[in-house]
């Protein structure tokens, strides 16, 4: 436990520095929670002020981690900036291609999303970017080192992993339901659920495609499908597909992803 003198002097300077920005409170205080008291003072005179050089700091924190760290921070953040939706532990750990500690995915998984210091924040097992302004600065001012080949790549990754991991993993009859035409809304999900990895997938493999090629500046996207792997993946998983939306409760996410994939195909030259 801090002393008197010792917690009134944080109080002050975070006062003084904070501009009445809750943020800016919360983001240092997390920082503060791993230094000794003796550096809490010098720690408050070196954080910045405004919020963008405090992400840049954090940035900075992240490049001088050891060994494969960096690397891993930047798969995490450059995933989860890129999704739609915030990331079941499972789901990230597929969709930034991270070490897969069988078993015990989830709680290796977490402390990889640890390292990526105040970006990011776990409830539930689901992980959430701090802030729009984190994301803000994460998508622009760090852009060079959290994309380093550019958007369009991460795009293409999450593109590439979805389809293989439901290719993998997509079964007919998923949760052994054994009933035709069973109600969705009366569905309960299995333990372990063999959905949980591949929701995200089932839902927005199609639009990280239509954004990996939007972005592209060749017909890179093009090739991919002429040489069928979107075409295999329909003819072999189609149906077990429609079956894993319906049971995510997102089939009519899935009508307008069909939609806008037959779009595609129509505007890409074969």
């Amino acid at each position: 436990r801090h002393d008197q003198p010792l917690q009134s002097s944080v109080r002050e300077k975070m006062q003084q520095k904070a501009n009445g920005t809750f943020l800016w409170v919360s983001l240092v205080m997390k920082e503060l929670k791993d230094v000794q008291s003796w550096e809490v003072v010098q720690v408050l005179d070196e954080v910045p002020i405004e919020l963008t050089d405090v992400y840049q700091r954090m940035m900075e924190h992240i490049k001088q981690l050891k060994r494969r760290n960096p690397e891993l921070c930047r798969q995490i953040l450059s995933t989860v900036v890129a999704t739609h939706r915030p990331l079941h532990l499972q789901e990230l750990c597929i969709l930034a291609d991270l070490p897969n500690q069988g078993p015990n995915v989830e709680e290796a998984t977490a402390t990889m999303v640890q390292m990526c210091g105040s970006f990011l924040t776990l409830r539930q097992d689901y992980v959430y970017i701090v802030h729009q302004s984190a994301k803000d600065f994460l998508s622009d001012e760090a852009a060079v080192s959290v994309f380093p080949s550019g958007a369009g790549e991460v795009h293409q990754d999450l593109f590439s992993r979805s389809v293989q991991v439901m290719s993998k993993n997509l079964q007919r009859d998923i949760y052994q339901l054994r009933a035709l035409g069973y109600p969705v809304e009366q569905v309960q999900q299995p333990k372990p659920d063999p959905l949980a990895a591949l929701r995200y997938s089932c839902i927005y493999w199609i639009d990280h495609l239509y954004e990996w090629i939007s972005s592209s500046s060749t017909y890179d996207g093009a090739i991919l499908i002429s040489k069928g792997v979107v075409e295999g993946f329909i003819r072999t998983r189609y149906l077990y597909w429609l079956e894993a939306i319906s049971l995510c409760t997102s089939m009519s996410k899935g009508i307008v992803s069909m939609a806008k994939l037959e779009a595609l195909t129509k505007v890409i030259p074969y």
